[in-house]
């Protein structure tokens, strides 16, 4: 279950969240938290995954509390949605600086975006979780995401994203700006002059009318065709660098119109302005024949510690192959497996019962924790890694980092739930 805290003195808004679609479901359980004392209080000791605040409520002072969060790295562990009369203007701030922020929402768009950004936040929760623990065990983490034609689904992602890698010490508060408005950027081309086909001209004569770029997106969308588009977003990090793919269900564009091109004045004045812009920021920008997939690296900053270093960094690595048994039903349970990549199977008497992958976390926590023999046998599907961590090496990570236990508890309780609904659904 997502705990969420909402973060307000205005009662009647906590009451209107919390009746939302989306948050009023058993996988949400939403907390009305009225005072900035309250609030410091609850981040510290729920240490909730995610939090809503009402930045318009100076009653609840949203600029101290957020200084508390800089300030503390278990606070910032957090993911924030801040509700605003205008996101744009907050954006511009020094407030939100430095913080988790997923979204920022428009207040008189409340009932429509905060539904939407739960439920990609809850479709996609394992990113909340390896963003506080993905760095002390220094795995090579990727995923690919499907968009829908959404500038506000686009930010989230990216956001996401810039707030993993900035809280694993790969990138820097300005270097997280820079990968932020390059995933932006091209993630909206994408959306916009990928799969809406908006031209520039047309894009120009519709917001010099003063209306909003959404809006013209909607419209395109209510072609059936359009609206069933998607734009893929694919990313894998390493090390020392992060390599992104983009790719829209569009017809292309001329990207070798835009070939070699100078920031000079006249340049960044015309249209593709944002695509060199990137090319600036990114290394290896490139597109294919078509125009309608983008590829490009971000390459880390080395040495930098924005949160807190790695506890697990230095532990063994161990690859499989496909059809390769990690561990077998009745042997002991010496070890915890980090799922670094790929796809396993559980077995249970030779009958699948589970797939387990990167966003599952783990691998043999439930025996490894109770002291038994492995309860089931695991396979990898497809080529995989893990990192191997003893009881002592995960004791040791406990007492430096206490939280560490409440994390896998509540991964434990989120797969025994998991279990009792499939137990559930095959007795009905």
């Amino acid at each position: 279950m997502l705990v969420i805290p909402v973060i307000t003195s205005d009662h009647d808004l906590f009451v209107k969240i919390s009746c939302l679609p989306g948050l009023k479901t058993k996988a949400c359980d939403i907390w009305h938290i009225a005072s900035l004392e309250a609030a410091e209080e609850f981040l510290r000791i729920e240490m909730p995954e995610l939090a809503i605040i009402d930045f318009s409520d100076v009653s609840i002072n949203p600029g101290e509390l957020l200084n508390a969060i800089r300030g503390d790295s278990w606070l910032l562990s957090t993911g924030l949605i801040g509700l605003c009369d205008s996101p744009e203007q907050l954006r511009q701030s020094e407030l939100t600086r430095g913080t988790n922020i997923i979204a920022l929402l428009e207040s008189a768009r409340l009932s429509r975006q905060l539904p939407q950004v739960i439920s990609i936040i809850t479709n996609n929760q394992h990113m909340l979780f390896h963003r506080v623990i993905g760095n002390d065990f220094g795995a090579e983490i990727s995923a690919t995401f499907a968009l829908k034609n959404d500038a506000l689904e686009a930010a989230v992602f990216t956001n996401l994203i810039c707030n993993y890698l900035f809280n694993i010490n790969c990138i820097d508060a300005m270097l997280r700006e820079q990968l932020n408005f390059v995933l932006i950027e091209l993630l909206i081309n994408a959306i916009e002059h990928g799969n809406c086909g908006i031209t520039y001209d047309e894009k120009t004569r519709w917001l010099e009318r003063n209306n909003n770029i959404n809006e013209l997106i909607d419209q395109k969308c209510t072609d059936p065709k359009i609206g069933a588009r998607q734009v893929t977003l694919h990313y894998e990090i390493r090390p020392d660098a992060s390599s992104f793919k983009i790719t829209d269900e569009g017809d292309g564009f001329d990207w070798r119109a835009l070939k070699a091109p100078t920031l000079s004045e006249e340049a960044i004045s015309l249209h593709g302005r944002g695509i060199l812009l990137s090319r600036s920021m990114a290394t290896e920008l490139s597109y294919n024949e078509q125009g309608n997939e983008v590829e490009f690296v971000f390459a880390h900053k080395i040495g930098i510690s924005n949160v807190s270093p790695g506890l697990f960094q230095n532990l063994e690595k161990v690859c499989f192959n496909a059809g390769d048994v990690v561990f077998k039903e009745g042997e002991p349970s010496n070890y915890l497996y980090y799922i670094a990549s790929g796809s396993f199977e559980v077995l249970i008497n030779g009958q699948r019962v589970s797939i387990l992958r990167p966003e599952d976390i783990f691998l043999g926590e439930m025996s490894f924790l109770l002291n038994n023999r492995r309860s089931a046998t695991v396979s990898a599907i497809t080529d995989a890694q893990v990192i191997m961590v003893s009881k002592k090496e995960f004791v040791e990570g406990i007492k430096e980092k206490p939280h560490y236990a409440l994390f896998l508890s509540r991964l434990l309780a989120r797969r025994i739930e998991r279990l009792n609904h499939k137990i559930g659904e095959l007795k009905v």
